[in-house]
């Protein structure tokens, strides 16, 4: 008997537990709707590209500086110009009296022969520093084209001495020929000395 009662008791205990346990084996559990959708990771933002450092350009490069001849030739040249000043004044002096009386006239043409002698020494003096050789390539031309004008203006000189009282218009019309072709002679050397002097950027960019 007390067999029985156990196997009752057993047979109860599967009932109950078949009755509880069906309901909430068939409830499904795929479908709920209370589920958080999953968030994809927020991942930071890349850096900012570093930007390749900016080398500035190199200054150019400077002139080379004159070399004792060259030297020598521009203090030849300026005792030369102060000797053209003299004639420059001369000049003028003729040129402003040719509507005066005889009298200043003279006293100009008289005045012109002696600016002839002084004008004479100065160049006499800074002639002989002003050496073409002292310079190369063009630079070399125009240093001799120059020289060759200012010995041109130096030729006219004596007779400019000798014969400016007499004949004061014909002697300044020929100083005032050779003179011209000095000035242009003077300004085309003192371009090419201005363009020798600027940096040579051509050198820079090579170097770099």
């Amino acid at each position: 008997m007390h067999v029985s009662y156990c196997r009752l008791l057993a047979a109860i205990v599967i009932a109950v537990t078949t009755v509880v346990l069906a309901p909430l084996s068939a409830q499904d559990t795929t479908g709920r709707k209370d589920t958080l959708p999953v968030q994809p990771p927020v991942l930071p933002a890349p850096p900012p590209p570093v930007p390749a450092p900016v080398t500035p350009p190199a200054p150019p490069a400077p002139p080379a500086p004159p070399t004792l001849e060259q030297i020598r030739y521009v203090q030849g040249l300026r005792t030369a110009t102060r000797g053209v000043a003299q004639l420059r004044d001369g000049l003028s002096r003729v040129a402003r009296t040719q509507a005066s009386d005889s009298v200043r006239r003279r006293g100009a043409a008289r005045r012109l022969g002696g600016l002839c002698a002084t004008a004479r020494t100065f160049i006499a003096s800074g002639r002989p520093k002003m050496q073409p050789t002292a310079y190369a390539d063009s630079m070399r031309i125009v240093a001799k084209q120059l020289v060759v004008r200012l010995d041109s203006l130096a030729k006219a000189l004596p007779a400019c001495e000798q014969t400016a009282g007499r004949q004061p218009t014909v002697v300044a019309a020929d100083l005032t020929k050779r003179l011209q072709a000095y000035d242009e002679a003077l300004l085309a050397f003192r371009a090419a000395v201005a363009a020798q002097n600027r940096p040579d950027s051509t050198k820079t960019v090579s170097q770099q």
